[in-house]
């Protein structure tokens, strides 16, 4: 496991950042799920997708907590009755 950014180390609350605050997408990793499942790769694989909002800056990919919750509620599937 990769350890995680100084910024996500040294304050890891998730309550403490607000939902409009950028990050890289290793930090959303670390920040929302510092165990996994959900990685730097796969926030990765899902933007070239057209899943995942980003904002680009000076070639760095940024996201918020707000696009990644979006992103996992339009992925949501219904129960089959």
């Amino acid at each position: 496991m990769k350890p995680k950014p100084r910024r996500i180390a040294a304050q890891g609350d998730p309550a403490s950042y607000s939902d409009e605050d950028l990050f890289t997408l290793a930090e959303i990793a670390a920040l929302l799920y510092p165990e996994g499942p959900i990685t730097e790769s796969f926030l990765r694989t899902s933007y070239r997708k057209g899943l995942l909002e980003v904002v680009l800056l000076n070639r760095k990919l940024l996201t918020t907590k707000r696009s990644v919750r979006e992103m996992f509620e339009r992925a949501r599937r219904k129960p089959k009755p």
